[in-house]
């Protein structure tokens, strides 16, 4: 079974969001999934030869019992109910949506962001949300906590480094207030981003034929919460890959502040020892390839991906 990220998870979701090509309600509730558009989750993150999968949200609930369940075969036989489970994590993310929507609307911010921007009033906008990020904090402590029935011991080692990361990008956002988010919009950074897309896309893709299956079937497993070695190679390839992209726009402030904020996850984790030895191993080969330039790919599956969307539609 594949591993997968958290942080990557997070760090492209705040992309995806800014890009706008899912869209997201002003509040939640109960069937939001039923409200979600595989078709389209499906044509923007998957690659070409997957696009027909018929997997369906149905399935991905039985993936997320079967999860469940796996996770404690280690217990004695029938003592524990993974319905039970999956169900608790499903109703703790829609508490989740519930609770950060309640915090901040999205519809109301774009508009506050609309009317601030000519004004040059963007810091005043981020400020009076960011005053409820230890609210924020809470949420995402309370669906950790119905999230931990279901992972498995090495999940759970991984889970407190997760959990920082997720407070780590909330302080990023609102570092003195939101000053860096403001700056971000006010040197185009959503419409950088926006330009961007299908080359953040081709980064995505770049390595994913060797971790999906070849058929994205019902009994596919979900693949793992860690942050390992593994990962932290393709985190730092998707950041490079990233910023290369977006110091391509009009200014170089996107991408200096997209940098930044992987930088500052980086040192939440321990993946500069991996990252290192992944460069030092890269300059090593060079030698052996006559010179070329070998580059490091990510390893993020499209899969987890979509399995990410469809759970920040429930949150």
């Amino acid at each position: 079974m594949s591993n997968w990220s958290l942080c990557p998870l997070l760090l492209l979701l705040a992309v995806h969001l800014v890009c706008g090509s899912v869209d997201l309600p002003g509040s939640l509730d109960p069937s939001l999934l039923e409200n979600v558009d595989v078709d389209q989750l499906r044509s923007n993150y998957l690659p070409p030869g997957l696009q027909n999968t018929t997997v369906t949200l149905d399935d991905f609930k039985k993936l997320l019992q079967s999860k469940c369940q796996k996770a404690n075969d280690h217990l004695p036989k029938g003592s524990v109910n993974a319905s039970a489970l999956s169900q608790s994590v499903q109703d703790a993310a829609v508490t989740l949506g519930e609770c950060l929507s309640g915090l901040a609307n999205m519809t109301e911010i774009q508009a506050e962001i609309a009317e601030a921007s000519p004004k040059g009033d963007l810091d005043v906008v981020f400020e009076k949300y960011c005053l409820r990020m230890p609210q924020a904090k809470t949420c995402l402590k309370n669906f950790n906590e119905a999230l931990l029935p279901c992972l498995t011991p090495d999940e759970k080692a991984h889970n407190a480094v997760m959990q920082r990361i997720g407070d780590k990008l909330l302080e990023f956002i609102c570092y003195k207030n939101g000053d860096q988010i403001a700056l971000f919009i006010a040197e185009q950074g959503p419409e950088c981003l926006q330009g961007s897309r299908d080359g953040i896309a081709k980064c995505l893709n770049s390595s994913f034929a060797g971790y999906l299956p070849k058929d994205l079937s019902p009994e596919w497993n979900l693949p793992q919460l860690v942050l390992g070695p593994k990962e932290c190679v393709d985190l730092y390839a998707f950041e490079t890959c990233t910023v290369e992209l977006l110091e391509k726009c009009a200014t170089i402030t996107p991408s200096n502040i997209v940098e930044s904020m992987f930088r500052y996850v980086r040192r939440e984790s321990s993946c500069q020892p991996h990252i290192d030895r992944a460069k030092r191993q890269q300059r090593q080969a060079l030698p052996l390839t006559g010179g070329s330039s070998a580059s490091l790919h990510l390893t993020w599956t499209s899969a987890s991906l979509l399995m990410a969307t469809l759970l920040a539609r429930l949150a």
